[in-house]
């Protein structure tokens, strides 16, 4: 707390000062962190913000569900005028290829993109979108080159690590915050309700309406996330898509406009380390085998503990659900199990993702959590 009479003291240092007393030491030069200084933000935004776009919809007759906090589609009625939307994309690729949320451009009649500092309004074309991740691909045609920034391993991103956010919060074009990231690998974050396939990265970095859709950046300057929703009642506590996932699914929206997924064909329970006991792992144990699936046809049984898939670890059904839902229709993955004290390797060739199951147990992945109790 500042004590009273704080600018007389100022005054008497400056006289002893004058009078040839020894001088305070100089201001010690800025705080490090791990041998490195902190981070300097103004060139990461200055080389971001070119390639950071408004993204502008105009709404069908088929309206989003009203009274959803977490969708950052602006409405602005006008009597009977249509339904328009703004949020947020970035260029991935120079020739006008752009990444944003499938909820942004959900039910659009049109869709315009803003580039550059001056605001140019495009028109956007939707290559494809997958709600389930919610990822969109649009595409515009510049006639030029655009600057378009790089994608970077979201895998890699550590918790409490910088962030940077860019997008057009309440159309506030170019608009930056920077946070950290607060936790990764959340999959009990459910926007709206939907079923779908989370495995949200945690930002303070503030994020507000207009903001879905815009990227999330670490350090170098590559895209980590697509800024997707926010919790509502509280505050810094946004969510994004990690961008691996994003670039799992980018080539099926390219090229089919839509994800055909792959399954499995069991359902799962991911068990945690109970309270009190020696710190171990999450496993994700199967529950269920469907008859006559991928999975009864490789030998897996319920019981077994899923530990890797193709190589990779598998710490949480999300994942899995994740890993199966994109491996392809029609190839064959090991699966690394555990079935009592034996470790063994699976190969399944996965079926395609049937109609009537676009829920957890699909793509052998629904779940439930519970304390491990053995």
């Amino acid at each position: 707390m500042r004590r009273p009479g704080g600018i007389g003291f100022t005054a008497a240092a400056a006289a002893l000062l004058l009078a040839g007393r020894t001088a305070a030491a100089p201001p010690a030069p800025p705080p490090e962190v791990a041998g490195r200084a902190l981070p300097e933000l103004t060139r990461l935004a200055q080389a971001a913000l070119p390639a950071v776009v408004g993204i502008v919809t105009v709404q069908g007759e088929r309206d989003p569900a009203p009274g959803d906090p977490l969708k950052d589609v602006f409405d602005h009625f006008r009597g009977d005028a249509p339904r328009r939307g703004l949020a947020s994309g970035f260029v991935i690729d120079p020739s006008g290829l752009i990444l944003t949320n499938a909820h942004v451009v959900e039910g659009a009649a049109r869709v315009e993109v803003e580039v550059g500092e001056d605001g140019e309004r495009l028109p956007g074309r939707v290559v494809g979108k997958d709600p389930a991740s919610d990822v969109a691909l649009v595409e515009v045609s510049a006639g030029r080159a655009l600057p378009a920034l790089p994608l970077g391993d979201s895998d890699r991103l550590q918790i409490a690590e910088w962030l940077m956010v860019v997008g057009n919060p309440f159309g506030l074009a170019h608009t930056v915050t920077v946070g950290i990231v607060s936790h990764t690998g959340r999959s009990d974050v459910v926007p709206s309700g939907r079923d779908g396939y989370y495995d949200f990265i945690q930002t303070d970095a503030s994020i507000n309406p207009g903001n879905s859709g815009g990227p999330l950046l670490n350090l170098r300057g590559e895209v980590v996330g697509i800024a997707t929703a926010i919790n509502a009642s509280g505050q810094g506590i946004g969510f994004a898509v990690p961008i691996n996932m994003a670039k799992e699914i980018l080539a099926q929206l390219r090229d089919h406009g839509r994800v055909v997924r792959s399954w499995l064909g069991v359902s799962v329970r991911e068990l945690r380390p109970a309270a009190g006991r020696a710190a171990r792992p999450r496993e994700v144990v199967v529950t269920g085998v469907v008859t006559g699936g991928p999975a009864a046809a490789s030998g897996l049984k319920v019981g077994d503990v899923i530990t890797g898939f193709e190589g990779r670890s598998v710490a949480t059904a999300a994942r899995l659900r994740w890993y199966v839902a994109t491996a392809g229709v029609g190839r064959s993955v090991a699966l690394q199990v555990r079935r009592g004290p034996d470790e063994r390797s699976l190969h399944v060739e996965l079926g395609p993702l049937p109609d009537a199951a676009e829920d957890g147990a699909v793509t052998g992945t629904g779940s439930a959590s519970g304390a491990l109790d053995e």
